[in-house]
């Protein structure tokens, strides 16, 4: 009989671990928020993909199809449909870009910018687990997680930027 030869698994660095505890903390505390949010939606009348394609539209400015799908991390033929729903809604509107008219924007309407300042405050607010950290420790907490924030977006605009 064949003996089947010995792996050694080597444990995790210190930091390692850590950092693998972590994340499967902030998987489990995102994975508990996500029920909120669908809730928090559904209060608003909308689905969680049409609360969050309003989050990302841009208040200030039309935004492309592509542009929107983009920052809201979404499949630009899923969009359509959504958009579909907001139009309909009166929540947002479309039209053709003035430079290239096969191009869409999609802009927000007043009613579509409300909810969208609704869904903003709502989602603001913060979670019982947040209030019951002492202030130093939500501002550690607040800028460890925009440092981890401006990884990835800049991570993102890296492979963006690749040629492809």
């Amino acid at each position: 009989m064949r003996s089947s030869p010995s792996r050694s698994v080597r444990p995790l660095a210190p930091s390692t671990q850590v950092a693998h505890q972590l994340s499967r903390a902030f998987f489990d505390l995102m994975m508990r928020r996500t029920g909120w949010f669908r809730s928090a939606s559904a209060d608003c009348g909308l689905s969680p993909i049409q609360a969050k394609t309003l989050l990302h539209m841009d208040v200030r400015r039309p935004s492309t199809m592509s542009e929107v799908a983009q920052t809201a991390a979404c499949e630009p033929s899923n969009l359509t449909g959504i958009v579909d729903k907001l139009e309909a809604r009166g929540l947002v509107r479309r039209r053709a870009a003035m430079d290239d008219r096969r191009i869409k924007m999609v802009l927000l309407t007043r009613e579509g910018a409300v909810l969208r300042d609704r869904l903003v405050a709502r989602f603001s607010e913060p979670a019982g687990w947040m209030l019951a950290l002492s202030a130093r420790d939500q501002r550690q907490l607040r800028d460890i997680l925009r440092k981890g924030l401006a990884f990835e977006q800049a991570a993102a605009a890296s492979a963006e930027s690749r040629p492809g």
